[in-house]
This record gives structure tokens, C-alpha cells and sequence, in this order.
């Protein structure tokens, strides 16, 4: 091996000497080019082996002859090269001249002693020692030095052909690959449809199309890996899009294949009015007028940003004649009637509908169901009502009933509900009124009073009914506490079909005792004693079967816990409200089921808190939330 130049400084003859030489060189350069060399190329060798370097080409650092070096080939004479080395990942220049043929980097023969990254190597060789005299050539190369074959495979990206979808039921959304991916040889493009931000997968296909039913985040990705992988490991409605990007190398993992994460994200608003039964299918006025009311089956879906309406229509044309909050009405003629359910955006100006002139197909027809651009849900076929003219004048009428404080809270194991009349009751001569308590979900008489006030020692959703009713033509001796419906007295009277003079507010006063553990976090959120709250109640009745659904739904909004950013480099932060006393017990483990992290929260600053995870290796890992009001686990992807 040669020895590396050593450069010193020459002393003034030294430099008039070289002046001088470079100048009748110069010019005897000018007639014969042979005088000063040129660079033909750039070479990886250790003086046995040797590789030609190609410009931008990626190379792997064992597959070069061993303890090689950078060397330059020139044709011609040149007595001296420059090597400036820049690595373009750090920034950092190396510079080196060499006097001594073979003219290397390092200097001297030395191996490659800058290690791993892009490098641009420009090489300026020189007629006379030590970079002196005119400049001959000058060449610049760029390179890349690994430990590995690069993983060329490129998912690219995708543009969803519709951001925002509204469906009604079954939709197909798509997207369109931007020709920005690459199937290297060997590998195969297939497309996953995942769903939440938790990019749960769903679906794959061949191609960016996916049928759906249902609203909420969807998100197209497009998948390019090797044809011969085994894709049995993904589980729809199990694996995510996060699991299968942890195992490819751009991820953290070893298998070369792209998951174009970012994906398409679709949203897909689904507003579904359900459908409504009619609490009396037909009946006759009474008192001038009758009362229709519905019942909501529980079918409906209002997503976030969207209200609830009731439509009620008469005749075959479906002639709009009043609007309200709850599928209640009183009308005045005889005919038939539908009520039906209007699901439509919060805000939407309503002012198009006008009674008497604006029909339900008018609705309709502005309706992405039926062919139009809003994205709303009307129940078209609704419950029919058919109301007849009185036959018999009966002029008892119950009245209705409502609460002024709809919530009561169970104190040393009794709580007290009433309610008050909105509407007079008309009692004739030798008519009585009677207070009806029954369940609010299946009417099932439980007690009766004098005055509308009932003691209870049971939580649950109650209403109050009044009865106006002759003891002499209605024998209520029929009516077994726990078993009797207040549907079981309807057909024996007028109001309800049958021949006796009585009348029911069917409807009644809804009330909802809570048990009193409960009371302090539900008065939070909500708040007691106002009146407004007497629609809430009355929402939450039509929204669920029986009090416990209810209660395990208030729960799981009340502990709604949020845990981000997800992937997370440092700080998990989990924001959740804590239920008074409550202490939720933390976990994280791996995917192998190793426990990593433990502990608990008892207190939280400003509703958050933080957990170090900078500790974690890159993967993914398991958070899990107990308490006795709460168990909540989520998948965390650690970068």
C-alpha cells in the first residue's frame, strides 16, 4: 500500500518555479489537449476487485470488495486530484487531496472510513502536486451506501372519487389510484377498506371499491406486497391498518412491502328516520277533537349534527298540516292521518314547508332517498291513523299531564315524583278523576292515586296518566297492579274503540327516578329540576327498551375516554372525566401479552392524563382502562 501525500508549503522560488512551468505547460496545452488528463470514471476496489460506480445507483456495503476504497480513473497525465466528499443525509464535507497515483479517498489506499448514507463525490484533477497549476478536469458522482436491498415497493396514493357520502342504506364509495406507486417484480397491489381512525380493516379487493352499510370514517388504502404472502394474519374487524404497517419495514418491521396509511378517508352520513307505530291505529273525535299519537320503534339513526321532527299528513297526497317535537297531534276533522319521522340536518331552514300547500313527496323528492341532493331521511309510509266522527258524545277528556322536575333522585331508598296539567281535564256530572302510574316502557299499571304524586323505591323511567271515568260504567276492580296495561283499559272505552264513556292521556308525564350514586354525575352533565328537562326525558324513553340500556349508555358517555396522539413517540395522553371516587386502573402491554406498564388514575389536571412511553420500543402495545363504571382497551402505535 502506498503511503498518503503529505502537503507542505513551498517557499516563493518553489511558487515562481511552479508560475512559471504552468504557464509554458498552459500554452503548450493549447496545441496538444494529451498534456492534461481527463476523468473517465469512478470505481469501489481494493486493488483486486473492483466495482464501477454508477451515478444514483444504491449499493450494499457488503456486497463490495472488502476493506475498498473510492478511486478515480483518469486518461492522460494529471499529477494531483481533489476528493471533496459530502454526505447529503448529515451535511458533513470531507476533503482530501492526493499526489500519489492510484489517486484514492481516503488518501493512501485507506478503507471507507465515512460509513453509511447518500454521498456526492466530485473529484478535480490537477496538472502539477498538491492541487497546484491549471485545473484539468472535474467530475461529480452520487451514490448510495446501505446495509441492506432497498425496499423499492411503493403503495403510492389514492383520492377518493366522493370525500362525503350520505346513504340511506347500502353505498358503494371508490377511490383512484394517482399512478404514484411501484409493484416491483414479484409483488401484488391489493386495496383495504378500514374503518374508524383506529383504521380497523373491513374489507380488501382488487380493486379501490367497497360496498358499505352504515355511516362514520372510512378510509381506502392501497397495499403492495409480495405475491407469495400469507394473508391469513389479517382478520377483518380485528387486525388494523396500524398492525399490518408495524410489520413492513417502512413501519418499523422487516417485511418489505407499502401500506399507503393516509389512504382516502371517506365520510358516509347515514341519517335513517326509522319507522313509527301508532299508539291507536283508529278512533273517533271526542270532544270536537282527538289526540294521535305514535310510537318511534327505535329504529331511527340521528347522526351528530342532525335533529329529529315529526311530520303529520293527511290523505293519499300527504298533505302537510302540522310539525312538532314528539309524534303527538290533535286534530279537529275527521279523515286519515299519517305521522311520520323527519331525520335532517340541525340548522336547516324549514321555512319551504308550509301546512296546507307543502306535501310529505314534495319533502321527499328534495331528498337524497328520493332523488334529490339533501342529505336527510323522511319515513315516507309513516303510521297511518284514521279518525272518525264521534258517534256517541261522551264529554269526559283527561287532560294532559307533564313534570315540572322530570328527574328525582332516590334519597334513603324513596323519591318522589308528580305532575301537573297542562291541559284541564273536563270531568262530567258523576265522573271521577283518577292518577295512573305505570311503567313509561310497557304501561304496565303499578299504582293509583287520588292526586298525580306517587312515593317511589325503584329506579327506573315512570309516567302519570290522568282518567276521567263514570265508577259506575268502569269497574277498575279488572286492574291487577303489575300485570294490568294501561293498553289492557284502552279498548274498554270510547277513546280507545270500546263503548264506555271514559278518557286516558295515554301519553302521560314521563319522570326518571335515579339511583343516588348516580344523581351528582348525572346533574353535572345535565343538570335538575328545570322543565327543559322534561323533552331529554322524553327523548330518552323513545331512545331505549328499559332503564338499565339506558343507564349503561350514560355511563359509557359520561367515562367516553380519548387517548392520543396514536402513534405516539414520547407522551400518551388519555383524557377521560372520572366518576366521583373512581380509580381507573392503567395497563399496557405488548402484543405478545408481556405487561410493560401499570398504575392507576385517581386524579386528573384539566381532565388529562400522561403517560411516558419514550421507553417503549417502536411496535404496537395495548392500553386497558378498568374501573368498576369503565372498561376501555385500545391499540397505541409506538414510532
Amino acid at each position: 500500500m502506498k503511503s498518503k501525500s503529505i502537503l507542505q508549503t513551498p517557499n516563493l522560488k518553489g511558487y515562481l518555479l511552479v508560475l512559471f512551468f504552468s504557464l509554458f505547460l498552459f500554452g503548450f496545452g493549447q496545441t496538444n489537449s494529451l498534456v492534461c488528463g481527463d476523468i473517465e470514471n469512478f470505481e469501489f476496489t481494493n486493488g483486486h476487485e473492483s466495482i464501477q460506480i454508477q451515478d444514483d445507483e444504491i449499493y450494499v456495503f457488503d456486497d463490495l470488495p472488502g476493506h475498498f476504497y473510492v478511486q478515480v480513473n483518469i486518461h492522460g497525465y494529471v499529477q494531483s486530484v481533489r476528493y471533496e466528499v459530502l454526505n447529503l443525509d448529515t451535511n458533513q464535507t470531507y476533503e482530501i487531496i492526493e499526489n500519489i497515483v492510484p489517486y484514492t479517498f481516503p488518501a493512501g489506499n485507506g478503507d471507507w472510513d465515512i460509513g453509511l448514507g447518500t454521498f456526492e463525490v466530485t473529484a478535480t484533477v490537477y496538472f502539477l502536486d498538491n492541487a497546484q497549476g491549471f485545473q484539468c478536469d472535474s467530475e461529480t458522482i452520487t451514490f448510495t451506501l446501505g446495509n441492506q436491498e432497498p425496499c423499492l415497493a411503493d403503495a403510492g396514493t389514492v383520492s377518493a372519487v366522493m370525500s362525503e357520502v350520505c346513504s340511506t342504506g347500502e353505498v358503494m364509495i371508490s377511490a383512484t389510484a394517482n399512478g404514484d406507486s411501484f409493484v416491483p417484480d414479484g409483488y401484488s397491489t391489493l386495496y383495504v377498506l378500514t374503518s374508524g381512525e383506529g383504521l380497523v380493516i373491513e374489507q380488501v379487493n382488487g380493486t379501490p371499491d367497497f360496498t358499505v352499510v352504515g355511516g362514520g370514517l372510512y378510509t381506502i388504502h392501497g397495499f403492495v406486497y409480495p405475491s407469495d404472502l400469507d394473508l391469513s394474519v389479517v382478520v377483518p374487524g380485528v387486525t388494523t391498518g396500524f398492525d399490518v404497517n408495524g410489520l413492513l419495514i417502512q413501519g418499523g418491521g422487516e417485511l418489505c412491502g407499502s401500506l399507503d396509511v393516509a389512504g382516502a378517508p371517506i365520510t358516509i352520513t347515514n341519517p335513517d328516520a326509522g319507522t313509527l307505530t301508532a299508539v291507536e291505529s283508529s278512533l273517533e273525535l271526542s270532544g270536537g277533537d282527538a289526540m294521535l299519537s305514535a310510537t318511534p320503534n327505535g329504529d331511527a339513526n340521528v347522526p351528530e349534527g342532525y335533529s329529529t321532527l315529526f311530520v303529520l299528513t293527511s290523505g293519499e297526497g300527504l298533505l302537510i298540516e302540522q310539525v312538532n317535537g314528539t309524534p303527538d297531534f290533535t286534530v279537529t276533522e275527521a279523515g286519515d292521518y299519517t305521522i311520520h319521522t323527519l331525520v335532517y340536518p340541525t340548522g336547516l331552514d324549514l321555512s319551504v314547508v308550509v301546512p296546507g300547500v307543502t306535501t310529505g313527496f314534495d319533502v321527499n323528492s328534495l331528498l337524497v332517498q328520493g332523488g334529490g341532493d339533501l342529505c336527510a331521511s323522511l319515513d315516507v309510509a309513516g303510521a297511518p291513523i284514521h279518525v272518525g266522527e264521534a258517534s256517541d258524545e261522551c264529554n269526559a277528556f283527561a287532560g294532559s299531564l307533564y313534570s315540572y322536575q322530570p328527574i328525582q333522585c332516590l334519597d334513603n331508598g324513596v323519591a318522589t315524583i308528580y305532575a301537573e296539567a297542562v291541559q284541564a281535564a273536563v270531568i262530567p256530572s258523576g265522573y271521577q278523576q283518577l292518577f295512573v302510574l305505570t311503567n313509561a316502557f310497557n304501561f304496565t299499571i303499578l299504582d293509583v292515586s287520588a292526586t298525580p304524586e306517587f312515593e317511589i323505591d325503584n329506579v327506573g323511567f315512570y309516567r302519570i296518566h290522568s282518567l276521567v271515568y263514570d265508577p259506575s260504567t268502569l269497574d277498575l276492580s279488572i286492574v291487577q297492579f303489575g300485570q294490568t296495561t294501561a293498553f289492557d283499559v284502552l279498548p274498554l272505552i270510547q277513546q280507545g274503540g270500546g263503548e264506555i264513556c271514559a278518557s286516558l292521556d295515554v301519553q302521560g308525564a314521563v319522570n326518571l327516578v335515579l339511583p343516588g350514586w348516580f344523581c351528582d354525575i348525572f346533574n353535572f352533565y345535565f343538570g335538575f329540576g328545570r322543565n327543559s328537562q322534561g323533552d331529554a326525558v322524553n327523548d330518552w324513553v323513545n331512545q331505549y327498551d328499559d332503564y338499565q340500556s339506558f343507564e349503561d349508555a350514560m355511563l359509557a358517555e359520561f367515562t367516553k375516554t380519548v387517548v392520543y396522539p396514536n402513534p405516539v413517540k414520547t407522551t400518551l395522553n388519555i383524557n377521560t372525566i372520572l366518576v366521583e371516587d373512581e380509580i381507573v386502573s392503567y395497563t399496557i402491554v405488548d402484543m405478545q401479552g408481556r405487561l410493560l406498564k401499570r398504575g392507576v388514575i385517581t386524579t386528573l389536571s384539566t381532565d388529562r392524563h400522561q403517560i411516558e412511553m419514550s421507553n417503549l420500543s417502536i411496535g404496537t402495545y395495548i392500553v386497558q382502562l378498568t374501573s368498576k363504571f369503565r372498561n376501555f382497551t385500545t391499540k397505541v402505535q409506538v414510532n
